[in-house]
């Protein structure tokens, strides 16, 4: 009589897997590919793998084998490349196999918050800072601290400057870094920057909707009078504004925009028609092994910016708890504060219903939206249950 083998049942170290109650999701990351499934007899192997005493491969009995929807599955797994059987009588022993899991834990939280606070490698986590002006903002001060940070920053300037009457200052100290420079302000508050000023500086102009008409005209004669780059960020709040945005892009010729939701408390159906995610939408970008573990580890819209208002005030997000004063706290200490007690740089989701969605960690980190409309999550995903 013929033996019957059994097999060692396996996944690619390439491919992504979760689980949760009783939904599997698995992702290619070489490929986008993927693979769901609600099966339990599937769904109890694939827990088999990520067993750490099974170090990724799970016995497969033929009679497992067997079975219709297991068998199916092994074909789609195969045919898209993200994993294999390989009979137990071809192997001199159980072959081990590099988890494609990403085991989280509250041990490795705190290695992680260890790690961050050091002198060194918090200061390598810094790479974005916004800084709020105006006539109030104490130019010399701010740029005592500056001084103290870590070159090649970035910078984002905001405000109207033409009620900083000593902006010029701040500008002389930004033009002699190499770092990237943007000027954020409303298309009504445009100014002209002096030549002197354009070591790597450039616009982002805010537009609501309606406009100023004489205001737009002459933010544009002040614009093209520049050889800055230039980018429009549209403030949208509905389909009309989308609309009006879309007659201006076209109009005006802009090469270089995006439109910016806006939130205003009573426009949630323009949120959920424009802004929130279908799970099309969550499968759409390619993702890597990297950017599965990164959204487990941090908040990718957060993590590395901290904002300066004209007072001193420092937060990693304005939604948050105050880190510190720059007149009073050196950056270490503000960025110590933020990660051992900070809200912003590892908010993940890792709050209900995100928890118990397989689509969890393709999700793009939680935004500031998700605070203003008071929910976790901005999709259309109905659970599995």
């Amino acid at each position: 009589m013929k033996n019957i083998p059994d097999y060692w049942f396996t996944i690619e170290p390439y491919v992504f897997m979760d689980i949760k109650n009783k939904h599997a999701l698995l992702y290619n990351t070489l490929d986008g590919a993927t693979i769901e499934s609600t099966h339990d007899d599937i769904i109890g192997i694939l827990r088999e793998t990520l067993q750490e005493e099974n170090c990724g491969v799970a016995l497969l009995t033929n009679e497992q084998y067997q079975q219709r929807e297991v068998n199916r599955f092994i074909c789609e797994l195969r045919e898209k490349f993200m994993g294999d059987v390989i009979e137990v009588s071809l192997s001199n022993a159980k072959p081990v196999q590099i988890l494609p899991f990403y085991n989280y834990s509250k041990e490795q939280e705190l290695y992680k918050k260890n790690n961050f606070s050091s002198y060194k490698n918090i200061l390598e986590k810094l790479f974005e800072i916004s800084l709020h002006i105006d006539a109030t903002t104490n130019i010399t001060e701010l740029i005592h601290f500056l001084a103290t940070l870590p070159k090649n920053l970035t910078f984002n300037i905001v405000g109207n400057l033409e009620k900083v009457p000593n902006y010029g200052e701040l500008f002389s100290y930004l033009d002699h870094c190499s770092s990237p420079k943007n000027l954020l302000c409303s298309y009504k508050n445009v100014i002209a920057l002096q030549p002197i000023f354009e070591n790597n500086f450039s616009y982002q102009i805010s537009v609501s909707i309606p406009i100023d008409v004489e205001r737009w005209n002459h933010a544009m004669e002040t614009l093209l009078s520049q050889t800055l780059p230039v980018e429009f960020v549209f403030e949208v709040s509905s389909e009309d504004d989308i609309q009006q945005s879309e007659r201006l892009i076209e109009q005006y010729q802009i090469d270089k925009y995006k439109l910016k939701p806006i939130y205003t408390g009573n426009n949630i159906r323009f949120f959920k028609e424009e802004v929130f995610l279908s799970k099309e939408d969550i499968l759409s970008t390619p993702m890597t092994m990297k950017d599965f573990f990164a959204r487990q580890a941090v908040n990718l819209y957060d993590f590395g910016k901290i904002t300066i208002l004209p007072n001193g005030d420092v937060y990693a997000n304005l939604n948050h708890p105050l880190l510190g004063n720059i007149y009073t706290n050196n950056i270490h200490e503000i960025l110590h504060k933020e990660v051992e007690e900070g809200k912003s740089w590892l908010r993940v989701r890792d709050q209900a219903p995100c928890s118990d969605c397989v689509y969890q960690w393709i999700c793009p980190s939680p935004s500031n939206y998700e605070i203003a409309i008071g929910r976790s999550n901005l999709c259309h995903i109905k659970m599995t249950e």
